[in-house]
């Protein structure tokens, strides 16, 4: 499974191969470049330059769709969602709930506590890899979005978790943003990786739409009642 991460992480910051008119070699070198200058950015924490170069890039070429799954790694990273780094603590710590069992715990532990702030920016992670197109999106890319999207989900739960034990009332828009986050997690392309984090948002998914309830979100909180 580390192995897999590194792997992931490594080729998900390759550069890719980019064409176009004029001066094909001195436009790629200098694409290359900056693009290069992103990633350095990016493993330095210099998120916000990360995605200065990034967005000119995307700008100029809106097909370069390497610049775009690093993009929405950056504004996820910017929200403390820093992918690679939640990987490896889901696949190395032992002190985490089994994430089929128990997936609220393991997600409670695993990822930052849920804010607006987090929120906003996996909105903007998850519609920029809804701007690659299903054709073009390599396997890296697919986990990518796999990934933003389940934590995403996951994210969801605990905000709605932390409603209910203050003894709160689910809304309906908080509802119906968790069963689109859901069709979306559903219909995202899989990428055929599993590790304890598909295992926990696979865990989430079954276990909401299986629970019993009139409603939607009677579902919902059934669901989370053993965790209240």
């Amino acid at each position: 499974m580390k192995k897999r991460n590194f792997i992931f992480a490594i080729s998900l910051l390759t550069v890719a191969t980019l064409s176009c008119g004029g001066n094909v070699l001195a436009t790629l070198s200098t694409k290359k470049s900056l693009q290069e200058q992103a990633i350095n950015d990016m493993q330095n924490g210099n998120y916000a330059d990360a995605q200065t170069k990034l967005l000119t890039l995307i700008a100029n070429d809106p097909t370069n769709y390497s610049a775009v799954s690093l993009l929405a790694s950056c504004y996820a990273a910017i929200g403390g969602i820093k992918l690679y780094d939640i990987l490896i603590k889901a696949a190395t710590d032992k002190s985490l709930s089994n994430p089929s069992s128990n997936p609220i715990n393991f997600s409670a532990a695993l990822l930052p506590t849920p804010t607006a702030f987090i929120f906003s920016q996996l909105v903007l992670a998850t519609n920029t890899m809804a701007t690659i197109p299903t054709a073009s999106l390599t396997s890296d890319m697919s986990f990518l979005q796999q990934m933003l999207l389940g934590i995403y989900l996951l994210l969801q739960m605990q905000d709605l978790l932390n409603t209910l034990r203050a003894s709160g009332t689910l809304t309906n828009a908080q509802i119906a943003l968790l069963f689109s986050t859901i069709a979306n997690v559903n219909g995202a392309s899989n990428s055929g990786n599993s590790n304890q984090l598909t295992q926990a948002i696979t865990s989430v998914t079954s276990g909401i739409t299986n629970s019993a309830g009139g409603t939607q979100a009677q579902q919902v909180s059934n669901f989370l009642t053993p965790f209240i």
